[in-house]
């Protein structure tokens, strides 16, 4: 479970009360904590690397075959030990990107409520509302583009995270015509009772 999976875990009501609970503030909090612990595993991951670089010098003055292997094994359990810390900021980085572009949300919270967006990221599953804020930069968006995205992210992830059911997605389907005005609610009706979506 990543960072914004216990974030939005967190509370009797699940993803819907950390939406709405988590501060500005705290999230600017929690981004400059988790800089600093990036920072922290490149300072190691570098000394690692030199560890390693010391370690190769260090070969060159062996001459028995069971020393060099005993070196090999060292230089092997350092290198996963960084491989380890490398992983370990990958992971640093994508909860750092979904703690950043969390913030962005929080701060167009009001336009994003205007806009009719905002309940729908409350109904989003933790685990969705995680993916989505850790693959997207949303810091170079602006206002409207930002609420697009929000809009069809919403969408695409509320389609694909609920069970299909055939006649609540003709509902829906119809419901999106009336929206865009491509079917008035009359014939939306019929078509209901008909089941014959185009």
């Amino acid at each position: 479970m990543g960072l914004l999976s216990k974030i939005f875990g967190a509370g009797p009501f699940g993803s819907k009360s950390a939406l709405d609970s988590l501060g500005i503030e705290e999230l600017r909090i929690m981004e400059i904590k988790l800089n600093h612990k990036i920072d922290a595993l490149h300072d190691e991951i570098r000394g690692l690397d030199t560890e390693i670089a010391a370690l190769f010098e260090k070969s060159k003055s062996i001459t028995s075959q069971s020393e060099k292997t005993s070196l090999a094994r060292k230089i092997k359990t350092v290198s996963q030990k960084k491989e380890m810390k490398i992983s370990a900021q990958a992971q640093l980085d994508k909860e750092l990107r979904g703690v950043s572009n969390l913030l962005i949300l929080k701060e167009n919270e009001a336009d994003l409520k205007a806009a009719g967006v905002w309940e729908r990221l409350k109904q989003l599953s933790p685990d969705d509302l995680e993916i989505y804020l850790s693959t997207k930069s949303l810091e170079a968006e602006d206002r409207n583009d930002l609420i697009t995205d929000v809009i069809s992210m919403t969408s695409i992830a509320m389609q694909t995270g609920v069970e299909r059911e055939d006649d609540l997605e003709e509902i829906l389907m119809a419901m999106d015509a009336v929206h865009s005005e491509d079917l008035d609610s009359e014939k939306a009706a019929h078509k209901i009772e008909e089941k014959k979506f185009e």
